[in-house]
């Protein structure tokens, strides 16, 4: 008699493949940036079974990601994990202090709970815009309507691209280890100049499996927003398309209306949306968080989607 068996089809995947297939998760980590951080900083990776929750230093913030196989798993292990992810982290390489992307729709009663238990605080809502079907189109000049150019950026180019970032961002200059962070994560990294070779903006932009290509960074200083962000976008769209970007997505905050408006334009469209929860990396700058809640007495409700 023939016997048959179930086959684990994860029984020989690593902990990057696993996570990605949890139940219960906010994860969206490339493989790449997972082997990055596993390599150079595996404290950053904490791991209980089938659990996991890591961060990844990015532009001087801690990107949290987490993976559950179930609700229980979740409810017990989250802060416990947490913790020695924080723990690992400095303020040094983390100044800008720790976010995460939470999508994990279901869950966010429960979740609400835990990040409100970790100190953390609703930030921007957003969604992610997707072209599925870029069409095939010329391999876009390099000039911009406008007068603006946009060249590759070279190392030569890190003041630049930290002073357009933090005219752009309102946050403080990004340190070494941040501009580092920003080159190596970017498959392309391009410079916009305006017509006297000044750095206006820049553009960090990726490719991942299945013809996707994600437009991870636009920076553009306020000044030049306006008339600069469409002319970027649709030159980012054909310069990706040209490089295998079939299906791209660019993740946008729900109250930059103008910045979605143009994407329609262009042919995105929203798709899943979720937000933000922050809180600061330093020990001294929670507990005051902390008893600021407990002089308060109630717990704040965080909003509901857009």
């Amino acid at each position: 008699m023939t016997m048959f068996r179930q086959l684990d089809p994860l029984a020989n995947a690593g902990p990057w493949k696993k996570a990605t297939k949890r139940g219960v998760k906010s994860f969206t980590i490339s493989e790449e940036q997972y082997a990055r951080v596993e390599e150079r900083r595996p404290e950053l990776i904490a791991e209980y079974e089938e659990s996991l929750v890591m961060g990844r230093p990015y532009r001087d913030y801690l990107e949290v990601h987490y993976a559950f196989p179930e609700v229980p798993w979740f409810r017990e292990g989250f802060k416990l994990l947490f913790g020695h992810v924080t723990e690992a982290a400095s303020k040094e390489e983390t100044p800008r202090g720790i976010v995460l992307a939470f999508r994990d729709r279901p869950n966010r009663p429960l979740a609400e709970q835990l990040f409100w238990e970790s100190a953390f605080e609703e930030g921007k809502h957003w969604v992610e815009c997707d072209f599925n079907a870029v069409p095939e189109q010329p391999e876009p000049a390099s000039e911009l309507e406008g007068g603006y150019r946009v060249r590759e950026a070279t190392a030569s180019d890190r003041e630049a691209v930290a002073s357009v970032e933090a005219e752009a961002s309102g946050q403080p200059r990004l340190t070494d280890a941040g501009l580092d962070g920003v080159f190596e994560n970017s498959r392309w990294l391009y410079l916009i100049e305006d017509a006297d070779n000044k750095a206006v903006g820049w553009l960090g932009m990726r490719r991942e499996p299945a013809g996707w290509a994600m437009i991870d960074d636009v920076h553009i200083v306020p000044d030049e927003k306006a008339k600069l962000f469409g002319p970027a976008m649709r030159w980012a769209s054909g310069f990706l398309r040209n490089n295998g970007g079939r299906r791209q997505r660019r993740r946008v905050n729900l109250d930059d209306t103008q910045d979605l408006a143009t994407l329609r334009e262009i042919g995105f469209m929203p798709g899943e949306s979720g937000v933000d929860y922050v809180r600061p990396t330093s020990q001294e700058d929670i507990d005051v968080k902390v008893e600021e809640r407990q002089a308060h007495g109630t717990l704040i409700k965080f909003g509901d989607w857009r």
